[in-house]
């Protein structure tokens, strides 16, 4: 059976193709304003699901359970599992980007994300005071491989986990 779970912004929705090729959906049983989901490559079945208003959310039933995770800030707007060593990231409004490396029971922010010279530029156009990670992008060969998309502040890079970052190279486009 073919399936697809989509964060539609509000809910999570599951869609699978039924009998005869057509396709089924149903509302999942989760927290509001979800917003981006992330499959751990190691355990297919374990979802993560960041939302706007309520954190950060686990299923390790292939979607069918969520239980919400004890994380630092509301709003979550991008989730990544690294293929390299099981890393969970998570990024956030205002823009910070946080690791876990026990499956989402504890987080840690990678402060160095703040210390970026472009960071004071930083800005999402409908809300100008705030900027958010809108995309983290985990190396599949090298775990401290990172690319992280600010909305609206261009594309990261860091070495190191996160310890460290480069800037977005001057006159580049910033989304």
């Amino acid at each position: 059976m073919v399936k697809l779970i989509v964060a539609t912004g509000e809910d999570l929705i599951r869609c699978s193709e039924g009998q005869g090729g057509d396709w089924e959906a149903c509302k999942l049983p989760s927290g509001r304003g979800m917003q981006c989901l992330a499959v751990d490559p190691q355990r297919p079945g374990v979802l993560y699901a960041g939302s706007r208003g309520e954190g950060v959310w686990r299923s390790a039933g292939d979607g069918a359970d969520w239980r919400r995770l004890e994380f630092p800030e509301a709003d979550v707007f991008a989730l990544a599992v690294s293929p390299a060593d099981g890393a969970v990231y998570a990024g956030t409004e205002p823009s910070k980007l946080f690791v876990s490396r026990d499956e989402g029971r504890s987080w840690r922010e990678l402060t160095a994300l703040q210390d970026i010279p472009s960071q004071p530029s930083w800005s999402f156009p409908p809300r100008p005071w705030t900027s958010h990670v809108r995309s983290i992008a985990a190396s599949p060969h090298d775990a401290r491989l990172l690319l992280v998309g600010i909305e609206l502040g261009g594309v990261m890079r860091s070495e190191d986990g996160g310890e460290s970052w480069s800037d977005h190279p001057p006159g580049a486009q910033k989304d």
